[in-house]
Formats: C-alpha cells, structure tokens, sequence
C-alpha cells in the first residue's frame, strides 16, 4: 500500500485541485491520495471561505481517498512553518510520497535550492542580506540568494512552498520521496474569475462581491453542486472582516505588551500594530497601516490571527518540537480507505470526539461557528459532534 500525501487548503476546492489530485494519482501510482488541509483558519491569516467540514467533503468529491486535518498552530505558520507541520504529518501517516503543484516542475532545482537552505551556508547569508537591502521581499530575496540563476519560476508562491516541503523532509530525515506538478491556470493571486481554471483568490473574491454563479463555474460540477445545497441549508461564506470588532477588542485591550508576545511581532513591531488599532476600525485598514517591504501584507495578516486567538511564540515553538500525536480525519472516500491507513500510520487516528484535541483547534471550530446562523454550522464542539464524513457506505 502506497501513500501519496497532498498539504493544501483547498479554500475552496477548484478544478485546478482535481487536476492536480488526478495527476498526482498517474504520476506516483500511488494506491491512496491523502490530503492534509487546514482547518477553518488557513495560512494566509484569514478564515477560510467555507467550514472545514465542507471543503474536506469536496476534496474527497474531487477524487482525494481521504482528508485529515492540519492543526491550527501549524496551519497558520509562513510557508516554512506550514511545510514542517504539514510534513510532520504526512511522516506520521506513513506517506511515501508528497506531491505539490509548482510553478515549475524542476525537481532538481527545487531540491538544490532546499538543501542550500536547510545548510544555510555563509555565502548565501551574504546574499540575503545583500537582497534584502535592496527592497526585495523576504521569501524572493531568500530564493534569489539560494539560487541565483534560477528561473523566476522559483520565486513564486507555490514553488516557495514546495522548496519548503523539501527543506523539512530534509529537516526530518522522513524517506517521503517529493514529486512536483506543473501548475496550471491562472496565477496564485490572479483575480481573474473568466476561466474555468481561476485561482482560489478569485474565486473567493467573486462570491465575495456576490458573484456566486461565477466562483461556482471555477469548481468541479460535484462540488458546485454540493456548495450550492449546503447553501441552500444555511451555509454562509466566511470572509476576514467577520471577525474585525473581535481583533480590535484584543488589540486595544491586550496592548503593547500583549501585542509583543506574537508569534512573528519583533522590533517595536508591536507598537506599531498598537498605534494603529487605536486609530482603524477595520482589519483592512490595520493591515495598510501597518505593512512595509520589510512587514508584507501577508505576515502582517497573520500576526492580526494570532492576535485573535493569542498565539504566542512560545505556543508554536513548543509545538514544532512535538510530533503528531493523533491525526484528525475529516472525511474519507469508504470505509476501506480508514481501514488501510489505519494499518499504515504511526499515529493514533481519530474520527470523533478525542482527548487529544488541542483548545486551541476546538476553539477555533467555536470562534469560526459565530458567523453561522443555523446548525449544524454554527455548532459548539462541534470537532465532537460531527460525524465523519465517509462519500460511500
């Protein structure tokens, strides 16, 4: 029995996704795809548009074996952060192989640029710093200065992130054999919802503007069609400014002492941050305030997360010491599925209410049920209550 694992969001599942799972199936020949996915909060420092439950029954809808959680304190990391949770998990499973989609399917070189920085050698320390003074971005100074002359593909989002997952089977001396997949339709930020291959940022951003049938059209039929019903039941799209009186009540409340024992706030960081929510009233607007070349958008974005769930750097550098102690399955294709990982993994499986469940996951299930209006939605514990979603008896 082999196992290939998939580290994703899926938020939502699109075609592009299916693709990937399809080919991912053809290229390792692996018995099981398996798919390690965030929670209701992803690594962007947003909630994710739709509720675990429901993304993790797409994914299984769009041809995954089966899907088990990535926990918050992992989920919610930069790409490096994200990758090590995401590998830890799939060791503990007991994962052959990892497949990623990447801008470039260049596996030698996405190897190469790993390996130079898990050594982190001195010269490219000196180019880092060189590329940072220069106004470029952490994680494209980080890649330039890795491998120079590489193309620009391996400075892009998810190419980033598969030189990531490689760093830490590197890290973890796991024997999961990486395996790259061409990307294919628009671009990890592109905003063009026209095709049938649109990006997940677009997606997101037409149901956002009410435009539904558009971000539907961009998902397989299968899952379209399941959005729509659970819709119909009282499912309601989550987006960042959900939570925006939240986040300023524990900004303003927490301070400046508070503020700086983040993770990722350093430098007087927290002051900044402080000054500024005394002065928006919005996420948004914090985020604006608040970022430079030195702070992106994004770090930004998930400092304000771990601000409204108090995650400190304490609380994530404990848990990237920690190995897996159970793996949270959300949903699987039969009940064959449970049965054959259950043989193969390291770790305890859990389908149900568990001891092993942090408070931290539990409540970010409670805090994400608050923008719901009907059950099961807007359950409590609902991390104990639901069933596991199985797609054939």
């Amino acid at each position: 029995m082999r196992i290939c694992g998939i580290v994703s969001e899926y938020n939502p599942f699109h075609n592009g996704h299916k693709i990937h799972i399809e080919q991912t199936r053809k290229k390792t020949g692996a018995d099981l795809v398996v798919c390690v996915m965030s929670g209701n909060f992803v690594q962007r420092g947003e909630p994710a548009l739709f509720d675990k439950w429901t993304r993790a029954y797409c994914a299984v809808l769009g041809g995954a074996d089966a899907v088990i959680e990535l926990p918050m304190l992992s989920a919610v990391q930069s790409a490096e952060g994200f990758a090590y949770g995401g590998i830890n998990t799939l060791d503990a499973l007991g994962a052959d192989y990892i497949s990623f989609g990447s801008e470039t399917d260049d596996i030698e070189t996405l190897k190469e640029t790993a390996y130079t920085l898990f050594k982190e050698q001195r010269s490219f320390k000196r180019s880092l710093k060189q590329n940072l003074a220069s106004g470029v971005s952490f994680p494209k100074a980080r890649m330039q200065a890795a491998f120079p002359d590489a193309s620009e593909d391996i400075a892009k989002p998810n190419a980033i992130l598969a030189v990531e997952y490689i760093k830490a089977i590197y890290k973890t001396r796991t024997p999961i054999e990486p395996v790259a997949i061409k990307r294919v339709g628009q671009g990890y930020h592109s905003e063009d919802i026209s095709t049938e291959l649109s990006s997940a940022t677009a997606i997101r951003l037409a149901v956002q503007k009410g435009n539904l049938s558009k971000g539907l059209a961009s998902m397989p039929d299968e899952c379209a069609g399941y959005i729509s019903t659970m819709l119909g039941r009282g499912l309601l799209p989550v987006f960042p400014e959900d939570f925006d009186n939240e986040l300023l009540y524990r900004l303003r409340l927490g301070g400046p002492e508070y503020i700086s024992t983040l993770h990722e706030v350093s430098e007087g960081l927290e002051n900044r941050i402080f000054e500024a929510a005394k002065n928006c009233t919005t996420r948004q607007e914090l985020i604006e305030r608040i970022k430079t070349k030195r702070y992106t958008y994004t770090r930004i974005s998930r400092i304000l997360l771990y601000a409204l769930f108090g995650i400190t750097r304490s609380m994530v550098e404990k848990h990237n010491k920690k190995l897996p102690q159970h793996l949270h399955i959300l949903a699987v294709k039969n009940s064959g599925v449970l049965s054959a990982l259950s043989k193969k993994s390291y770790a305890p499986l859990v389908t149900g209410k568990s001891d092993g469940y942090s408070r931290l996951d539990i409540g970010a299930s409670d805090v994400y049920a608050l923008t719901q209006n009907t059950p099961p939605f807007n359950d409590t514990s609902r991390d104990y209550t639901q069933k596991l979603i199985m797609l054939e008896s």
